[in-house]
């Protein structure tokens, strides 16, 4: 018996000694603060300006269930700041610092190790937050790990819709299916569960579908597209597109889908030069006309002249890539070269691109059934559809809408706080 206990003691003495800050040292020189959280002298380094500017206390931050800000300004924030006294709290296990202005304030272990900023798992971890990570896919990959998820689920349930979105965010596409059959309203419902709808110059939310005064080659023929991404014309364009369908076709009408970042990848390694070609010239696109959309129940015409010009590959600054623009048919005319040679290869680095997004074993090709919807990252993946017959007076007809990034994202990390998801991160 008095082995148990004293084996039951020691267990305790050593699982509490790894929860306990070991020890401080306020390092004046480097002005930061040392803290050893354990004997085996893991520990992590805080500087002053970064603790005074971080601390929970009433005088820096407003914190309420609307609202998350910080009420210290840059303009009177003495960068300079130092404390006035440091010491470790062991009632409570603690670093407690007094600042000028007699502001007090606490630092718990587990608030200290987990904005330990010298901790590369710490800092891998608040990476993930932004939920930029993504894996690329051909064909068979995709076609292995494609999600689907059942609509009405992710309509009711908030851990399938995290998921939903999840899978959209590493996978550029996520499919809901056994949708319900002819409901013009769907995407509406779809797109306040999500978030935020993004408007563009075809409303809220459109309808594709073959008509005379066509705005867009899809409402102008039933023959296949070529592979796009929308709204090339657009300096800024919707990072998301969904569509849900109403009608689908008697034969045909499916939709494809590439991993733009996969066939640049592709491109860089068969084909450096065409890679940097595209990483290094704008293309002009034009988007000229007019579209008629609802608003408020009332037929509206807006009519537009849209023009951009930018990179089809564009990297951010450690030449990773992080968007896809691309559109044939809205292409213009001009190339702001200095040689008159260089439009030459700006097109055979095209149709190099091109080439790699119609090889089948990049392509994803599936048909949605009344009901379903697809949504997928309008600034990575490229998407058409086949050629399609519809049924006699039953056009295939699809709804439609746009999202941003920011707003799919922030449902994301809202539903990980709410039900208290491994992946959750503390916002400050």
């Amino acid at each position: 018996m008095l082995y148990f206990f004293f084996t039951e003691m020691l267990l305790r003495k050593n699982f509490f000694s790894k929860r306990n800050i070991h020890s401080i040292d306020d390092v004046v020189s480097k002005r930061l603060i040392k803290v050893i959280f354990k004997e085996d002298s893991m520990f992590g380094m805080y500087p002053y300006i970064w603790l005074r500017d971080c601390s929970h206390d009433p005088i820096t931050y407003t914190i309420s269930p609307a609202m998350t800000a910080r009420n210290l300004t840059m303009k009177t924030f003495d960068v300079n700041v130092k404390p006035e006294r440091v010491w470790l709290d062991k009632s409570d296990n603690s670093l407690k610092i007094v600042w000028p202005g007699n502001v007090e304030s606490k630092y718990s272990r587990e608030w200290l190790k987990k904005r330990n900023l010298i901790d590369e798992d710490v800092k891998k971890k608040r990476r993930e937050v932004y939920l930029n990570d993504t894996k690329l896919w051909d064909s068979d990959e995709i076609n292995k790990r494609l999600k689907k998820f059942n609509h009405f689920e992710v309509m009711e349930d908030d851990k399938a819709l995290h998921d939903f979105l999840e899978a959209v965010c590493v996978d550029g596409v996520a499919i809901l299916t056994n949708g319900p059959n002819k409901d013009m309203d769907a995407v509406n419902k779809i797109g306040n569960r999500i978030g935020f709808i993004q408007r563009t110059h075809f409303g809220d939310v459109f309808k594709v579908s073959l008509k005379n005064d066509a705005s867009n080659m899809a409402y102008a023929s039933d023959n296949e597209l070529p592979f796009h991404t929308d709204f090339p014309s657009l300096s800024f364009p919707p990072q998301l597109q969904m569509l849900h369908m109403i009608q689908k076709a008697k034969e045909g009408g499916e939709s494809l889908f590439v991993d733009g970042f996969k066939v640049a990848k592709i491109l860089k390694e068969t084909d450096p030069e065409s890679y940097e070609i595209l990483t290094k010239y704008d293309i002009e696109f034009i988007e000229e006309g007019y579209d008629v959309h609802e608003i408020n129940g009332k037929k509206n015409t807006f009519t537009y002249n849209m023009m951009s010009k930018h990179k089809t590959i564009q990297l951010n600054d450690k030449k990773e890539v992080v968007k896809i623009q691309f559109g044939n048919a809205m292409r213009g005319h001009f190339y702001d070269v200095e040689d008159i040679e260089t439009i030459q290869k700006i097109y055979g680095a095209l149709k190099k691109f091109t080439d790699i997004c119609y090889d089948s074993k990049n392509i994803l090709r599936f048909s949605l059934d009344n009901g379903d919807t697809v949504l997928w990252a309008n600034t990575r993946v490229l998407h058409t559809r086949s050629s399609f017959v519809s049924y006699p007076n039953q056009p295939r007809t699809i709804i439609g809408c746009y999202f941003e990034w920011n707003y799919v994202k922030s449902r994301i990390r809202q539903i990980r706080n709410k039900l208290n998801h491994p992946k959750h991160e503390p916002v400050i």
